[in-house]
């Protein structure tokens, strides 16, 4: 299994959620995969092949990255 990282939920496409990390790598999971999450949350979680695994809400890193994208 991989590192945790920080993720944050992009967009829907169909039946998929689209999510993008920190470091720019890109993962396409069944939307169901992250139930109770919407677009533009934040959360952790490890990679395991095409999979997201442990899953971690970060609603505090969300609003502190909406609210900096205020600002700018």
């Amino acid at each position: 299994m991989s590192e945790i990282k920080i993720f944050s939920f992009d967009r829907v496409e169909g039946e998929f959620a689209v999510c993008i990390s920190d470091d720019d790598e890109q993962i396409v999971v069944p939307k169901n995969a992250l139930s109770g999450l919407e677009v533009r949350d934040v959360f952790s979680a490890r990679t395991d092949g095409d999979r997201l695994v442990d899953i971690v809400p970060m609603p505090e890193e969300r609003d502190r990255r909406l609210s900096e994208n205020r600002m700018r």
